[in-house]
């Protein structure tokens, strides 16, 4: 007698068990999205020393994909209407690990930038994704859903930059350390490709118009404000605070220590308080106790950069991290529907990654005219105004961007 062979589903795994399998492959997922922008700050000398760029041309290569999570943020959210969230993500981690993949040609200019290019697109994608099915999947915890992709992401910027050069001279090549991080997106991508599979199934095929990104809400404007300062501060300081020390005599041992601090403080604020934040409906009091970590910090670094820069630089750190996972927090809060989610999550990354952008840029200019006094004092009132605008993200918002 046959007897018909039937393919497990996931629908036959328990609900808990299944809903921590989709925490794991978002936390996967959201591991990738700073491994190639991070893996690279610190084989540039290698990089330039093998194919002659211009100070320009390295300038504009670490910039690529920060420029596409900010230039490819509307499209991605048209995309994911089209696709379903889940397939939209698969595609976007699998252009992740293509785009590491195609650095193995690093000694040919057009491929390192054409792989840099094709990973800030995957990333820019799922960075407008991972919000929406936090809401969809998530509702009634987004907090620990946060927590779940906010923290690997980070981990993933403070382990890159931390083992780019080990794995250089391990693996005998620059390029391959550049690749390397094409393994850990191709094995989210296994993980996330049955879910991608069976949403895609369940989709209706009625569609509907994918909306307009909600420009006319001051929610959304508030929230894109928030996160605009937000990510200006965190790249400035990536950029510019082991130069600052360097210029004071630190050796680089030393510099790149203070910065795996900054990214070890990050992760600490950002698993704890988006948990913390599922107690209450109010997310201004745990918002506004990160930012004055960031206000802080900030002040220290300014006022009395000699006084106590590694407590400085935890405080920092802690303000930074808490600020970011809670913005994405509030993200979910302030979309009625997933959908609303991707919108606000495209017009908010297309604005604050463009902030994030010339961050950098405007600090290092001050600095050539002035030192590094007054960018750093302008750093501190940024953090000051991301603090007043923390304080008017209220409860009353919830839901207000459709």
């Amino acid at each position: 007698m046959h007897v018909p062979v039937t393919e497990p589903r996931l629908d036959a795994v328990p609900q808990g068990a299944r809903r921590a399998l989709v925490l794991v492959a978002l936390a996967l997922v959201a591991f990738n999205l700073r491994t190639p922008t991070a893996s690279l700050p610190p084989l540039l000398a290698d990089v330039q020393s093998a194919l002659g760029l211009s100070g320009a041309a390295l300038g504009l290569l670490t910039a690529l994909p920060v420029l596409c999570m900010a230039l490819c943020a509307p499209g991605a959210h048209r995309l994911a209407h089209r696709l379903g969230a889940e397939l939209t993500t698969l595609c976007a981690i699998g252009l992740v690990g293509a785009g590491a993949l195609l650095r193995l040609g690093g000694g040919s200019a057009p491929l390192l930038f054409g792989g840099t290019l094709v990973a800030g697109v995957g990333i820019a994608v799922a960075g407008v994704t991972l919000p929406s099915i936090v809401k969809e999947r998530f509702a009634e915890r987004p907090g620990a859903a946060t927590a779940a992709y906010s923290v690997p992401m980070m981990l993933g910027a403070a382990v890159a930059p931390a083992t780019a050069v080990p794995l250089a001279d391990a693996l005998g090549a620059w390029q391959d350390s550049l690749a390397i991080w094409a393994v850990p997106a191709l094995l989210a991508a296994a993980l996330w490709a049955p879910l991608a599979v069976r949403s895609s199934r369940r989709r209706s095929a009625a569609r509907t118009a994918a909306g307009r990104l909600p420009w006319g809400s001051r929610s959304a404007w508030l929230l894109a404000g928030f996160l605009s300062l937000q990510s200006m501060l965190a790249y400035a300081y990536l950029a510019w605070l082991a130069p600052a020390y360097e210029a004071r005599g630190w050796s680089e041992a030393s510099t790149g220590a203070l910065l795996g601090v900054l990214h070890l403080a990050q992760l600490a604020t950002a698993l704890v308080l988006p948990w913390l934040a599922d107690l209450t409906r109010d997310r201004r009091p745990w918002l506004a106790g990160a930012v004055s970590c960031t206000v802080l910090g900030a002040a220290a670094l300014f006022a009395a950069p000699e006084a106590a820069p590694w407590a400085a630089t935890i405080v920092l750190g802690l303000g930074l991290g808490g600020g970011f996972a809670l913005a994405l927090l509030v993200l979910s809060d302030l979309a009625a529907t997933p959908a609303a989610a991707a919108r606000l999550g495209a017009m908010t990354f297309l604005l604050c990654y463009s902030a994030a952008a010339t961050a950098p840029v405007l600090v290092g200019a001050l600095v050539d005219a002035t030192g590094y006094g007054l960018p750093f004092g302008l750093l501190a009132v940024v953090a000051c105004a991301e603090l007043a605008l923390a304080t008017r993200l209220r409860p009353a918002l919830r839901g207000s961007v459709r």
